[in-house]
């Protein structure tokens, strides 16, 4: 039975192991810096020299700190979720052809904001016997634009270019939480405390600055990585190049991913067999793999 496009109900998020990674990241971050500061402090020799900074209220001291480590922990989150998780996930093979290929960094935000950026893909319209992977416990499915809308599957490869550039994003933002927590406190003391108001508004200033040098860090960090690992698209397991209209096996796992509002998809494929091309053109239809397409590289299942 064809599964229906579009939504299958509600889909939870984010994991919460991921969220404990994240605050057990952050935490230890947090620690670092504190460390940080207490040995600059120490090893001052004219203290003078850092009265502007410690006369800062407590309060803006805390807004510089948690705007720094909030960003931080949202540039982390990227490179965690698209190259460090271990997602539950179900050793699977289908086959169809391939409807639409998206590379890595496809948007303009993505280029500039290079730790946000995502795996390459294929969209594969997948013949009517593998439908059954889309259909269970998925919270969506994605389909063709044919008249029959046929059912697709997101089939990502993993990207070293991805990976290093949150890799590198992270780093950067490291570096950038002590910049960020002093010139925060810096913005903030400069408006000081006298009044509830003005308090209010020097921890948001603190706050809103050390969260903006990190993301500045991060950006830096990330075009650097970006750049050292250079560029990579999905690639059959020949080693040809895939394109739009192949025919294609592919094997992996296969996960709810977060990111394609739940939708079962390849993350990643590990193994892709070419059987060819389609003589039609995007947006196609299952039946022509199910016509076309027989056999295919998948083991035969015997029930």
């Amino acid at each position: 039975m064809k599964p229906t496009c579009g939504s299958q109900g509600a889909h939870a998020s984010t994991s919460i192991a991921f969220w404990l990674v994240l605050i057990g990241a952050a935490s230890t971050a947090a620690n670092a810096g504190i460390a940080i500061f207490t040995r600059a402090a120490a090893a001052v020799a004219e203290p003078t020299k850092w009265t502007f900074i410690v006369a800062a209220p407590a309060a803006v001291w805390i807004g510089a700190v948690i705007g720094a480590l909030a960003a931080w922990a949202f540039v982390f989150s990227f490179w965690y979720e698209r190259c460090l998780s271990s997602p539950d996930a179900l050793d699977a093979c289908s086959a169809g052809v391939v409807n639409a290929t998206v590379p890595s960094f496809a948007s303009t935000s993505e280029q500039v904001l290079a730790f946000t950026g995502q795996h390459a893909r294929i969209d594969v319209v997948v013949k009517s016997i593998y439908w059954q992977l889309l259909g269970t416990n998925s919270a969506w499915i994605f389909c063709a634009g044919d008249p029959d809308m046929s059912p697709l599957i997101r089939s990502y490869y993993k990207s070293p270019e991805v990976c290093a550039a949150g890799a590198g994003a992270t780093i950067g933002a490291g570096v950038g939480v002590v910049g960020g927590i002093l010139l925060g406190c810096i913005a903030g003391a400069a408006i000081g405390c006298a009044t509830i108001i003005l308090c209010i508004l020097a921890i948001l200033v603190a706050l809103l600055v050390a969260a903006v040098v990190v993301i500045v860090a991060a950006i830096i960090g990330g075009q650097i990585g970006k750049a050292a690992a250079g560029s990579s698209t999905p690639t059959a397991s020949s080693g040809q190049s895939i394109a739009v209209a192949d025919y294609v096996t592919t094997k992996g796992s296969i996960v709810n991913l977060d990111d394609d509002a739940g939708a079962r998809v390849y993350w990643f494929v590990t193994d892709t067999t070419l059987h060819g091309r389609s003589t039609a053109a995007p947006q196609f239809s299952f039946r022509d793999p199910d016509a076309n397409l027989n056999p295919d590289a998948c083991p035969v299942v015997i029930l």
